[in-house]
């Protein structure tokens, strides 16, 4: 048996309910298979399509994915259970094979009292336990399946052994955990095709055209990720966390397509006229919807991959809001793989909650990122200057008023396009909730405004201010939607299609771009 690190992103809401949408993935998945498009409207409409984190739902599910989607061997055992229990038994014994030292640790915690998710994070992130090292995320993940599949119980804000999970503690307490350690192999990851399945091929430029074919499956290469702008007047960031995206070659090319839009437009100043980012916005969904789960890279960091919840904010919604910005001034600095890490131990150890309360930090939270401590303490001493920042956003009467409220606050040359992932974060909690709220969560970083600029959308890819910001927010909504995959999806046309000032397509370009106008 493994030690899974990942599990399955549930949709949000009550964990029994998004184990039973589990469930129903289960049963609704055809036996003899289906489309990749249909799999991904299937995984989408039970709330468990998540791109960043698709993988976990696979290998949990030993779920092979390729030119059709094929229940699995237990899926089939699952489906085909006798009712909810059993098949909730199911997928249990199936989360004590993939980490039985974790189910083990857990339940012998949980044996004698009470336990809170950062009192179980604490001793998961000790020596004391001899598992593989996981995070704070992956933790929330594991806990979250196990109350889903009602193993635990809510005692007041603790956790507690349920019925079910009474039954569990045998088990682990004859569970040999030194013979297993001995002996622990991991589990293959089962087939995963990464290649397009059931989509036309793009069409084919004309022979007059200067565009070179792309190879049918190029073998993947990293590309070092664009560099996210720091705020103004802020510090130099440490490093960018944009999403790593394959070249050019690796995406179908968005050239060819249509008739081209007339080039003698594309010489106005200023935004485009609505026409013009209208058949942009048309044109960049087509090329997106050819597109298999995954070629783009992952989505941004949300506030759920740090495991925010409603419930936090209910307690004591400064503090919330004070950590959530902390986790955004991480995410646009510290590279994508540490971000996490980084502020699970800040916040574990107990570290925020000092920086917030003004007083100094008990425990040593170790190695840690000394720009995330840095981070942390600055946001902190901004917080002490507004106290109530979160009943100012609660009092806001239109998205408008809460940026304005988190700018004023937050902005002043410290933080920048982190505000809109605030937002973005406190709408996917439902702590906000305001018309066109939206528009302002945008994370427009410099190379995606050069893009919206040269297509557009801006009128100019410099955000010197809030109201510049804020535009460029709403730019990108226009051009790309509302979705997590907003950014992921333009800067994956960006490459594709080869933008860049000077660009050397603009005479094969059909798209109304800037460019366009120097022929």
């Amino acid at each position: 048996m493994p030690q899974f690190q990942e599990f399955p992103a549930l949709p949000p809401g009550e964990y029994r309910a998004s184990v039973d949408a589990l469930i129903r993935l289960c049963r609704q998945t055809p036996v003899e298979g289906e489309s990749n498009r249909d799999h991904r409207a299937r995984l989408k409409q039970l709330g468990l399509w998540n791109r960043e984190r698709s993988r976990a739902l696979y290998r949990f599910l030993q779920w092979g994915v390729g030119q059709r989607v094929v229940p699995s061997a237990l899926m089939r055992e699952v489906a085909t259970a006798d009712g909810d229990d059993a098949a909730r038994k199911r997928i249990a014994e199936r989360l004590w094979e993939v980490n039985p030292v974790l189910f083990h640790a857990v339940l012998l915690q949980m044996k004698t009292r009470v336990q809170s998710e950062n009192e179980l994070l604490k001793y998961l992130d000790s020596f004391a336990y001899p598992g593989a090292r996981l995070t704070g995320p992956q933790v929330r993940a594991w806990v979250h399946l196990a109350q889903g599949l009602e193993l635990f119980k809510l005692v007041g804000i603790r956790l507690a052994l349920s019925a079910q999970g009474e039954k569990w503690l045998a088990r682990a307490e004859a569970f040999d955990l030194e013979e297993y350690l001995e002996d622990d192999k991991d589990e293959p990851e089962p087939a995963f095709d990464d290649g397009p399945a059931d989509v036309a091929p793009p069409e084919t430029p004309p022979p007059s055209e200067s565009v070179p074919p792309a190879p049918e499956r190029p073998a993947p290469a990293a590309v070092p990720p664009a560099p996210s702008p720091a705020p103004t007047s802020a510090p130099a960031p440490a490093a960018a966390a944009s999403p790593p995206l394959r070249p050019s070659a690796a995406l179908p090319s968005p050239h060819g397509r249509k008739r081209a839009f007339p080039a003698a437009r594309c010489a106005q100043p200023g935004v485009f006229d609505s026409e013009m980012w209208t058949e942009n916005a048309t044109r960049i969904a087509e090329w997106a919807s050819t597109l298999e789960p995954g070629v783009l890279g992952h989505d941004p960091l949300g506030a759920v991959d740090f495991s925010f919840e409603a419930s936090a904010w209910n307690e004591d919604a400064d503090r919330a809001l004070f950590k959530l910005a902390v986790a955004a001034a991480l995410v646009l600095r510290l590279p994508r793989d540490t971000v996490t890490q980084t502020w699970t131990q800040l916040d574990v150890s107990g570290v925020l909650d000092a920086l917030f309360e003004g007083t100094v930090p008990e425990t040593n939270p170790g190695r840690v990122d000394p720009h995330g401590l840095m981070w942390a303490s600055l946001v902190a001493r901004r917080f002490a200057e507004v106290p109530g920042l979160a009943g100012d956003l609660e009092r806001a009467e239109s998205a408008s008023a809460a940026f304005g409220a988190l700018e004023a606050a937050l902005g002043r040359g410290l933080l920048g396009p982190e505000l809109p992932w605030i937002l973005r974060g406190l709408d996917a909690l439902g702590v906000l909730r305001l018309e066109g709220l939206q528009a302002y969560t945008g994370l427009a970083t410099r190379p995606l405004r050069d893009t919206l600029f040269r297509l557009g959308f801006l009128a100019s890819p410099y955000a010197d201010g809030p109201n510049a910001l804020a535009e460029a927010s709403g730019a990108l909504r226009r051009a790309v939607g509302e979705d997590p995959a907003a950014e992921a999806r333009l800067q994956g046309f960006s490459v594709a299609a080869g933008c860049a000032y000077a660009c050397p397509n603009r005479r094969v370009c059909g798209f109304a771009c800037r460019e366009r106008a120097d022929l």
